[in-house]
């Protein structure tokens, strides 16, 4: 199946505080922001349908971006409507099932985010931010889900899973100052099923990756969890 789509986005506007300083005004308001949006694709389904396999371009302009900006010291996030947005990209799936018990799963993903302007007062002067990449949107992603279950018994099943995830160059904030640069995941999973009632013993970040998961401008950085271990109970009513 072939497909095109138009899409008109919507975020609503609001009221925004200037400083904490009463001889100031309280709010000042800001506009809506708009975005339009253009998807096209392809979807298939694949020897017999065993396997799926879907692809989309897609293209988003935003007008009248919102951009939050935070006032020190007075911690205060004034929003204006200062900025232009483009973002491009494509995005690829497959969905397999190469034998009865082993299936897999691939998703890819790439996306040029930037402003095509973007201009913001600073300590009292202007900053042209034009071509900076759009926050926490990483250029590009990929992961790898591979399982395989077995019987074991009339009623016992168990699996086995991993999986294997790709982030791309990141940023969190408008200068692009704080990235993370790309890195990988490693995840897995083995699991007994009776009936409705499930045990798994999972971890996560198996190589102990170190990452930014997210930050902001005034110098607040969160790290991506390390490596985690753990056993899951759960019963399906």
């Amino acid at each position: 199946m072939g497909y095109i789509s138009y899409n008109r986005g919507f975020r609503t506007g609001g009221l925004s505080p200037l400083s904490s300083d009463p001889s100031q005004p309280a709010l000042k308001r800001f506009k809506p922001e708009y975005s339009n949006n253009f998807e096209m694709g392809l979807k298939n389904n694949l020897f017999n349908n065993h396997a799926r396999l879907n692809i989309a371009v897609f293209y988003t302009q935003l007008t009248d971006v919102q951009v939050p900006s935070l006032v020190l010291p007075d911690a205060v996030t004034i929003t204006k409507n200062v900025g232009k947005l483009n973002s491009k990209g494509v995005e690829f799936e497959f969905v397999g099932q190469l034998s009865k018990q082993f299936d897999v799963q691939y998703n890819f993903g790439y996306t040029d985010a930037s402003f095509e302007s973007l201009l913001l007062s600073q300590y009292g002067s202007a900053i042209d931010l034009k071509g900076k990449k759009q926050l926490f949107t990483p250029d590009m992603s990929s992961a790898l889900a591979a399982q395989y279950h077995f019987n074991i018994s009339n009623q016992l099943k168990g699996f086995v899973r991993g999986e294997w995830k790709y982030l791309g160059t990141t940023y969190f904030d408008l200068a692009n100052n704080i990235k993370q640069a790309p890195y990988h995941l490693l995840n897995a999973s083995i699991g007994l099923q009776y009936g409705k009632l499930q045990l798994q013993a999972w971890s996560k970040n198996m190589t102990k990756q170190h990452y930014i998961a997210y930050a902001y401008d005034f110098g607040a950085v969160h790290l991506g969890d390390p490596a985690t271990y753990g056993t899951t109970i759960s019963l399906q009513f």
